[in-house]
């Protein structure tokens, strides 16, 4: 399969993409800047910015899925995310791809969520001390449930750098301070490229 990475010179993307291709898939990798990657005949790199749609409708181009690693946390505007899924769900409908797997954090609300009072509570404070961040996952998700698109979101919380790959997804929101490893994160991502169990849905990963 061709995949387009967006996030591909992350901490989470540079994962995804070696794991994509260990499976044998063919990996287009949407960086801004430098990428760090190494080199691999199933590799190509595309240079550009999320801001520009000509640069993101070119990278989608010709492929079969994509996968979005993106963040916000450095950005000037804390909008990364959405933007770029505002400019990746018309550049895929153009280029006829159906499958889009993506990433965001544990806090970011779907709107088939239950509220419990202890995940408003968590919420709120988020949104006290991340709330551009938090708006920017939340917007991302709504755009992708908008949209005709085959798409899952992962939501997960905070990243270590373990070696361990052994996760579950599920919808049961998990505890925002049990952090799951980068690795485990990437595999999971990949395994929804293989086969998509979770299909028009947003779960949340939990380490395993």
């Amino acid at each position: 399969m061709i995949v387009t990475v967006f996030g591909a010179s992350g901490k989470v993307g540079r994962l995804v993409v070696g794991e994509a291709l260990a499976r044998g898939h063919t990996v287009r990798a949407f960086v801004h800047r430098t990428n760090g990657l190494a080199p691999h005949p199933l590799l190509t790199i595309e240079q550009g910015d999320i801001y520009d749609v000509s640069a993101v409708s070119q990278a989608v181009h010709g492929s079969e899925a994509v996968i979005s690693t993106l963040g916000s946390w450095g950005s000037r505007n804390k909008d990364v995310v959405s933007t770029a899924i505002r400019h990746i769900i018309p550049a895929m409908n153009a280029a006829g791809i159906d499958r889009i797997i993506s990433l965001t954090g544990a806090d970011s609300y779907d709107v088939t969520d239950t509220l419990t009072f202890s995940r408003r509570c968590w919420h709120s404070f988020a949104r006290l001390v991340a709330g551009k961040i938090l708006a920017d996952g939340e917007e991302h998700i709504r755009l992708l449930r908008a949209s005709a698109l085959d798409w899952t979101v992962i939501r997960s919380p905070a990243m270590t750098n373990s070696a361990r790959i052994f996760y579950t997804l599920s919808m049961r929101p998990v505890v925002v301070w049990k952090a799951v490893p980068r690795r485990a994160i990437s595999k999971a991502i990949v395994d929804q490229l293989d086969g998509a169990s979770y299909s028009n849905a947003s779960p949340f990963i939990h380490s395993a």
